[in-house]
């Protein structure tokens, strides 16, 4: 069997970080808000979730390089990973077939 390439790899590990209809909802809510990082807690306010479960998933699309994080203080900020295309392409996708 070939190896499977790093691209590959990335792939995957972003179509697993996705597997939860929560962390898409969050991708959507961001890719909405283009060109402002938005809080945890707005986030949690919007999808009607707790905190705690809101900061799991953003850890794990975090992980994935789907988002990237600012921190202001004792606030944390996310927005999307713009910066790769990839991550570009899925957002502008999803965001397409969601509405």
């Amino acid at each position: 069997m070939k190896p499977v390439n790093e691209t590959i790899k990335k792939i995957a590990e972003v179509l697993r970080a996705l597997g939860h209809p929560v962390r898409i909802q969050i991708l959507l809510l961001l890719n909405n808000k283009k060109n402002r990082n938005i809080s945890v807690t707005e986030i949690h306010e919007n999808l009607g979730l707790t905190q705690s479960e809101t900061s799991r998933h953003l850890i794990v699309l975090k992980n994935a390089s789907i988002l990237a994080c600012t921190k202001q203080g004792a606030n944390s900020y996310y927005f999307i990973n713009d910066k790769d295309t990839f991550i570009q392409g899925m957002a502008t996708c999803i965001n397409k077939n969601a509405m």
